[in-house]
C-alpha cells in the first residue's frame, strides 16, 4: 500500500507540522499506540 502524505497532510488534525510522522498515518497511529495516548485525528 502506497502512502498518500500530501493528500493526508491537507486534512490532518495535527498542528505539530514538524512532525516526522505528519500525514504518515500509519507511522503516526503506531506512535502514539506505543506511548498509551491517541494521536489528534483520532480524538473528539
Amino acid at each position: 500500500m502506497d502512502c498518500k502524505k500530501e493528500e493526508n497532510e491537507k486534512e490532518c488534525a495535527c498542528k505539530d507540522t514538524t512532525c516526522k510522522n505528519h500525514g504518515i498515518c500509519c507511522d503516526c497511529i503506531k506512535n502514539h499506540r506505543k506511548l498509551g495516548n491517541l494521536p489528534r485525528c483520532l480524538r473528539k
